[in-house]
């Protein structure tokens, strides 16, 4: 079946997340995401009242990213950062998980922040926990996917971009490791140049739901195109 260029765009959280944005770029920002009608504009943190002002009135969600990019700050610190977004207007919110916690076998910790998340958003906004692949194995990319479902994590995502970019190989084992119905796939950290037919393989054959990329608007558009002109 093919998606109108109105359900291909839902597939998409459009992100800014450059150090040197300004208001004026955070605002264009958004304003491009309502203009596509993505799923959700992301920012970093301190710019989501800037964000939930321009997107008020519209079903976009107000992404929020927490501990972003690396995920070492203190499980107190995140769920601060939590709770102060969601009090800003963030309906959607993607948590840098502590990796080398996790990568020594800190389970007890990784559940803390996964539930504390969840609980958080839970009847306020989407949850959605970043794994950064590129530092994990099959076998612990696979045992994360499930702690996220036994948790109740809405979304699972591959990466933040700024340390690697994931694989297919990769976005495979989190697809087959999901166990809760409730949880879906985002992938996210996919290079610059990320491509329209490699977005429709993702979500066509590959089962993802959710794609992040700050070429979303763009990609929207050469859909469209695409639809009304066949090229």
């Amino acid at each position: 079946m093919t998606l109108t260029v109105a359900e291909y765009a839902k597939h998409f959280d459009m992100a800014l997340h450059l150090q040197s944005s300004t208001e004026q770029d955070i605002r264009a920002h958004a304003q491009g995401a309502r203009k596509a009608n993505v799923a959700a504009c992301y920012t970093n943190s301190y710019w989501t009242p800037v964000v939930a002002e321009e997107l008020k009135g519209s079903d976009i969600h107000v992404g929020t990213a927490i501990s972003f990019p690396y995920g070492a700050t203190s499980t107190a610190m995140k769920f601060a950062e939590i709770d102060e977004g969601l009090d800003l207007g963030a309906t959607a919110v993607d948590m840098v998980l502590n990796i080398g916690e996790f990568r020594d076998g800190n389970d007890a910790l990784t559940m803390r922040e996964l539930e504390g998340l969840v609980e958080r958003c839970e009847g306020r906004a989407i949850s959605k926990l970043i794994f950064e692949v590129c530092y994990l194995t099959d076998d612990e990319i696979a045992r994360l996917t499930r702690l996220c479902c036994d948790a109740g994590i809405d979304y699972v995502k591959t990466a933040t971009g700024s340390q690697g970019f994931p694989t297919e190989s990769q976005v495979k084992i989190m697809r087959d490791n999901i166990t809760n119905p409730k949880t879906k796939l985002k992938v996210s950290g996919v290079p610059r140049t990320f491509a329209m037919p490699a977005s429709l393989w993702l979500i066509e054959k590959m089962g993802v739901s959710l794609i992040g990329t700050r070429s979303a608007a763009k990609l929207v558009e050469q859909y469209a195109d695409y639809l009304e002109n066949g090229v």
